[in-house]
């Protein structure tokens, strides 16, 4: 073999040697059998939840443990990605130039993280508590802040199917070419950048330190946990905002606040309206035809109009929930729909669709003398309620339990209609 072949194999050698160290080629295979973590290793994010495994691996064992989750953001998992990736969707509390603070300006330049992509790192997930097992996941999604060349902070957030938490692991790391990789320097700094992300924020219900003890994997024992504030707390909160404050910048920063969630709710609105003049619209229709037009049966009116509140209620909750990309049929309707503004979450669609229809009741029974009602009779037009609830719940989700939702609820309303029908109530 000549000098020229010699060299031609030492540069491949060495090529591949320094590929394998980066972490470009992995020649190690994993173990076909997942290692299994006993309960005393793990966390438990939420009272009655999955247990968790506080650090990160390279693979499906904490052999090759690498760095611990830092980070607990209670809500729910598409909440919680939009809190990190769209925060101009999200309420953020407006600060008066002469009350402004140094924290208050660098809270201004909040950090802005894109898609990443990266190595995969597991986790260990025991989701016994919702009759499951013991399973090593892969993150869901990886963002960063920085530079892929340069100093980035990078996340992998984890979430599960039954427990609405997401835990982060958040780290800082730059480019090494030398290593052909990245290089963690810390985890504390990105920690702390991104529990100021969410300090002081209406969509915020609290942020606090919880110490488990993770001191590996660079930690300090301690995990930031971040409660992400639900519909009900928004709302209250706003209403404090707006009555329990006595300066003029209180009660100004509360009716922006309260002016921000209406806007952002503009369909739940039309929605609550639509339900509710259905019912009235029914029943003044029925009244006013039989006035105007009395040698006509009223069992006549009964077969036009019983159509509409059957199928009015639920065609409304699907035309002013649904996002356009799930409109189907309904496209070009779902086209001026959005005019409305964007569609709502899960939450308010079942708060206003519930509301919306029960007002309708309350209307329809004051505008005909009714101040009582039997006890079956109220819980049928709850049951009424809920199912139209969950209906609009499922209808504003586009995964697999929206679906469920959406097949519970028009069930329901079907049943729900069918009782009287058939005699039971």
């Amino acid at each position: 073999m000549n000098r020229r072949h010699l060299l031609l194999v030492g540069l491949f050698v060495l090529a591949a040697s320094y590929l394998v160290a980066g972490g470009a080629i992995d020649p190690i295979t994993g173990s076909s059998e997942p290692e299994t973590l006993d309960r005393d290793r793990l966390i438990q994010p939420a009272e009655n939840g999955s247990y968790v495994w506080p650090y990160t691996s390279r693979s499906r064992s904490n052999d090759e443990r690498t760095l611990a989750l830092n980070l607990i953001v209670h809500g729910d998992d598409d909440r919680v990605r939009r809190s990190l990736v769209a925060q101009d969707e999200l309420e953020w509390e407006e600060v008066d130039e002469e009350n402004r603070t140094e924290a208050d300006a660098d809270a201004d330049d909040s950090t802005q993280w894109d898609d990443a992509h990266g190595s995969t790192r597991y986790t260990y997930v025991d989701t016994e508590p919702h009759g499951g097992g013991g399973v090593w996941i892969e993150e869901s999604y990886q963002l960063h802040a920085g530079t892929y060349l340069g100093s980035r902070h990078h996340i992998r957030a984890y979430t599960t199917e039954n427990d609405d938490w997401t835990v982060i692991q958040a780290h800082r790391e730059h480019f090494d070419f030398f290593r052909l990789r990245h290089t963690v320097t810390d985890i504390q700094h990105s920690q702390n950048a991104l529990e100021a992300e969410y300090l002081d924020e209406p969509f915020v219900e609290e942020v606090r330190r919880e110490y488990h003890g993770t001191h590996g994997g660079w930690n300090d024992g301690w995990l930031s946990a971040i409660e992400l504030a639900t519909l009900v707390s928004l709302g209250a909160g706003t209403v404090l905002g707006l009555f329990g404050t006595e300066t003029a910048g209180g009660i100004a920063r509360g009716a922006r606040r309260l002016l921000g969630w209406t806007y952002r709710n503009v369909r739940g609105f039309v929605l609550l309206g639509t339900l509710a003049g259905l019912v009235v619209g029914v029943r003044s229709a029925g009244l006013a035809v039989e006035a105007a037009i009395p040698w006509i049966t009223p069992q006549a009116f009964v077969v036009v109009l019983y159509p509409i509140l059957a199928v009015g209620p639920p065609v409304a909750a699907i035309v002013l929930t649904q996002s356009l990309e799930r409109a189907g049929r309904l496209l070009r309707l779902q086209r001026v729909v959005n005019w409305l503004g964007r569609p709502l979450e899960p939450q308010p669609a079942f708060a206003f669709a519930a509301v919306g229809l029960g007002l309708g009741f309350v209307l329809d029974f004051a505008s005909i003398g009714v101040t009582a009602l039997p006890l079956e009779l109220l819980l049928h037009r709850t049951g009424l309620l809920v199912t139209l609830g969950l209906l609009a719940a499922g209808a504003a989700r586009n995964d697999a339990e929206g679906a469920a939702l959406f097949g519970i609820g028009l069930l329901g309303w079907i049943v729900g209609l069918a009782m009287p029908l058939l005699g039971y109530l």
